[in-house]
């Protein structure tokens, strides 16, 4: 039987928790726009979108990679994603969507937290990647409120 040594990966944004954006966002010490939350995930848009409506969903608990977390929460952790993905799709009347899901520098993980990128993408940009995006405040708060109202539609048709 052989040993799988588990290595460290490289990432120069590694912070302690207390330092890390995505938990201070969880701890409502760093403003977002939230789209989802529940005991363990939250969801909210990403501050520099490739599309309206990007929205990246991360455990609750500190992490810095997938290899941080049991294979239970990594399930979950895409079962929220899945569920969001939905909500974004509808919200923003996109065709299609992709999760990423980055682990250490060399994948360009940029914040050293775990989390998936849902990203909606039209038809017209199959096939390729679009370069960041710049949305207003006001526009901001409105995709994520269409998208946790969409959530919310949601979560009342699966009872």
């Amino acid at each position: 039987m052989s040993t799988v040594r588990r290595r460290r990966l490289q990432n120069s944004s590694s912070v302690p928790p207390e330092d890390c954006i995505f938990c201070r966002i969880v701890g409502r010490k760093a403003a977002s726009y939230p789209v989802y939350e529940d005991e363990h995930y939250i969801a909210f848009l990403d501050i520099a979108p490739f599309a309206r409506g990007h929205t990246l969903v991360c455990p609750k608990k500190h992490g810095e990679t997938i290899w941080d977390m049991n294979e239970m929460e990594t399930a979950e952790l895409f079962r929220v994603a899945s569920k969001v993905s939905k909500a974004v799709v509808n919200a923003v009347d996109a065709d299609g969507f992709r999760f990423v899901q980055n682990n250490g520098e060399a994948a360009n993980q940029v914040v050293a937290h775990v989390h998936v990128h849902v990203i909606p993408v039209k038809m017209e940009d199959k096939g390729r990647f679009t370069g960041r995006k710049s949305f207003t405040p006001s526009e901001m708060e409105s995709t994520a409120r269409t998208i946790r109202e969409g959530l919310s539609s949601l979560s009342r048709s699966d009872k």
